[in-house]
Order: structure tokens, then sequence, then C-alpha cells
């Protein structure tokens, strides 16, 4: 019998099943970033927010972080996989328009 996925697995999974797809739309935007999730945003934010890009640096790559227990919150376990799928969209956009 296989093991159950926990529910930041279960994320991850659908987040990186989401963002595989759009980099197969657009290897050149996206070869090069990182897609991570973290379980909230720092403690630094000043708004809630489902994601982030941050842009790249001489040490790190462009990333895409999402925020899997604001995105919980916020979806309900109904749509919370349309939810991740439409912040990962909107990062994506994002990234785009820099």
């Amino acid at each position: 019998m296989p093991a159950r996925l926990t529910r930041a697995e279960s994320f991850a999974k659908v987040a990186a099943a989401e963002f595989a797809r759009l980099r197969e739309r657009e290897p050149g935007l996206l070869a090069d970033v990182v897609l991570a999730v973290d379980a909230v945003p720092p403690a630094s934010s000043t708004e809630p927010s489902f994601g982030r890009v941050f842009p790249a640096t001489a040490n790190r790559t462009t990333h895409i972080v999402l925020y899997r227990r604001v995105i919980e919150d916020h979806a309900g376990s109904e749509v919370r996989d349309a939810l991740i799928a439409e912040v990962v969209a909107d990062q994506v956009d994002i990234l785009r328009r820099t």
C-alpha cells in the first residue's frame, strides 16, 4: 500500500506539475527559474501574499515562491489545486512583465 502524501508534499507536487506545464510553454522565460514552496511569507512582509517573485541576483537564480499555508487557508481543500495553478500563473505573469 503506497504511503499517503502529507499536505505539504501534496501541495508541492501540484505546484511542481503546474510549473512544469508552464515551463514547457515558455522555456525561454522559465528555463532557469526555480519554484519553491515556503509555509508562510517572511515576518518582514508587510502585506499578505500567496506568492512572490525573487529576481535573479549575482548569487541566486530567479525564484518563484509560493506560500502554502496562506493559499490553503484561503482556498480550502475543494479548490486548493485550482488556486495553486492560478497563483503559479500569476507569478509567471509578474516575472514576464519584469
